[in-house]
């Protein structure tokens, strides 16, 4: 009895220093770092502030902080701090002071920080990259590799993908919908759902045990059945072969048109290139990717998946699918262009034909 007296007294403190920010210096520290968008050193400020003072509103701004440095694990346990303390909490209660943007890409990095969207962009940003073709002509010289590294590793950073993808959710921005996301997503099987995403998705990040190994084929036909309809529901298979094939194209078409004659593929064989990636056998991509369902989902239910997927048929749900789908392929699509072009000027400036 005790010990519940003393939990509840805790949530009343908690929401009561919420409600009436203690302004003292750290706190002003934090807040000045964090509406100048310096979030690292703002972290300090922000850590010593909640540590007397369990705030939700500082929870979620340290959330969000480690959230831009691409900290993902801490930035959940912060996010997670902070709906734990107030489950309906969102970015609208962070005081007006703290100089967050406006109210339509407050709920955009809401929604995007709460699915897990960055996370799933890096894993498709792997498969571009390893996609990318190898031209053994131009890696014979140390200096040239490292300079073609450098300008992929740069123009496929996170720092330049993000930007596009809340670019893309403000062209279709619709309120309503993204209420009903993130109050889903709030949820605990949102919650549950978007902790899947946030886990492994290539097969070099799948856990290895011989648990996860060959899952898929281990599980129950019904459990088979439930897998292959998330894959199919969300268009997995057909996404992936999209965003390589996609990625490919604008990055040859990029080269090329700073290659001018020294390129070795002209418009139609590069058209005909991206067109035997899109028309390849998808059975293997689809094996793997629904033994990478298997194993990131092992721990949901069967109905707990069949209510993940209604929702996800709804207006809003359909809303966010599509619109997420198609905001990854054109930011990293564009991501593509924008490093043929780079590549291609390294390339005729160092008079090198590929």
């Amino acid at each position: 009895m005790m010990r519940h007296l003393t939990r509840v007294c805790v949530v009343l403190l908690c929401f009561l220093s919420s409600a009436g920010h203690a302004y003292d210096e750290t706190y002003e520290k934090a807040v000045s770092y964090f509406k100048s968008r310096e979030y690292r050193n703002a972290i300090p400020y922000l850590e010593q502030y909640v540590s007397r003072t369990p705030d939700p509103a500082g929870y979620y701004m340290l959330g969000y902080a480690f959230y831009q440095l691409s900290d993902f694990e801490k930035s959940r346990e912060y996010f997670d701090a902070a709906y734990l303390i107030d489950p309906d909490f969102s970015s609208d209660k962070v005081p007006a002071h703290a100089g967050r943007s406006d109210e339509e890409e407050r709920f955009i990095h809401d929604a995007l920080a709460l699915s897990g969207t960055r996370q799933q962009m890096a894993y498709y940003v792997d498969i571009v990259v390893s996609s990318v073709p190898d031209v053994q002509g131009v890696m014979s010289k140390e200096r040239t590799k490292q300079d073609l590294h450098a300008i992929i590793r740069d123009s496929f950073g996170q720092g330049r993908l993000y930007p596009s993808l809340v670019s893309a959710f403000s062209a279709r921005f619709n309120r309503a919908y993204i209420r009903a996301v993130i109050q889903w997503l709030k949820s605990p099987l949102g919650r549950k759902m978007a902790t899947g995403d946030f886990g492994a998705t290539t097969a070099e990040r799948l856990p290895q045990s011989g648990a996860c190994e060959n899952m898929y084929e281990k599980l129950p036909e019904r459990r088979q059945k439930i897998i292959e309809d998330m894959e199919r529901a969300f268009g997995m298979t057909d996404l992936n072969v999209d965003i390589v094939s996609r990625s490919l194209f604008e990055m040859l078409k990029g080269m090329q048109s700073q290659l001018a004659d020294r390129s070795s593929m002209s418009s139609s064989e590069i058209d005909a290139f991206v067109e035997n990636v899109r028309s390849m056998p998808r059975e293997h991509l689809t094996r793997h990717i629904l033994h990478s369902l298997s194993c990131q989902y092992r721990d949901v239910t069967d109905d707990e998946i069949r209510a993940a997927m209604q929702f996800f048929a709804t207006p809003a749900g359909r809303w966010f699918h599509e619109t997420r789908r198609d905001a990854l392929r054109a930011a990293i699509g564009k991501a593509s262009r924008e490093t043929g072009e780079k590549v291609g000027r390294t390339l005729a400036l160092k008079r090198i034909a590929v």
